[in-house]
């Protein structure tokens, strides 16, 4: 987190949806969207970095994402320690809109306690996700039990 929103007044985090959910075509389009906000507002003393639901679980906690869905924006000044959700919809319009007003000083900082952790995980490999399928099971196997052995009440 040092490493990528220290040096930068104010970082934007982007919590995406789950690969599965939107697709290698919906997370691009999320990127791109962030990519054009970041060179709209390139001459700020901003960052901009992402990560995938369910990926950051104690900054999630921290800022409070994960409650409301994804995808998810949230403002931090890591120096402060105090960070502003994005309270309107994931679109570009309203992306803009936040990040001007966080760059005014923001309305409604809240308190970031403490530094999250973050977990290091794997960079995206730019394809859709792909389903882990698991073994199917017996459910008498699982309870233990013979279903015909049960007396019927």
């Amino acid at each position: 987190m040092e490493e990528k929103c220290g040096s930068a007044a104010i970082c934007f985090v982007s919590f995406l949806p789950d690969i599965l959910d939107s697709k290698a075509e919906g997370r691009n389009k999320y990127l791109q969207m962030m990519l054009s906000v970041a060179e709209k507002f390139k001459r700020s003393p901003y960052s901009y970095v992402w990560t995938a639901a369910g990926m950051q679980p104690d900054l999630e906690k921290r800022v409070g994402v994960g409650g409301y869905g994804y995808p998810a924006l949230v403002a931090l000044n890591v120096k402060q320690g105090v960070y502003a959700p994005l309270k309107s919809a994931y679109e570009l319009v309203h992306i803009v809109e936040f990040v001007m007003e966080a760059g005014r000083g923001g309305k409604g900082n809240l308190p970031l306690d403490g530094a999250p952790s973050l977990v290091k995980t794997e960079p995206w490999d730019g394809k859709d996700g792909q389903i882990i399928e698991e073994d199917e099971f017996s459910l008498e196997e699982l309870m233990g039990e013979e279903t015909a052995s049960k007396d019927e009440l």
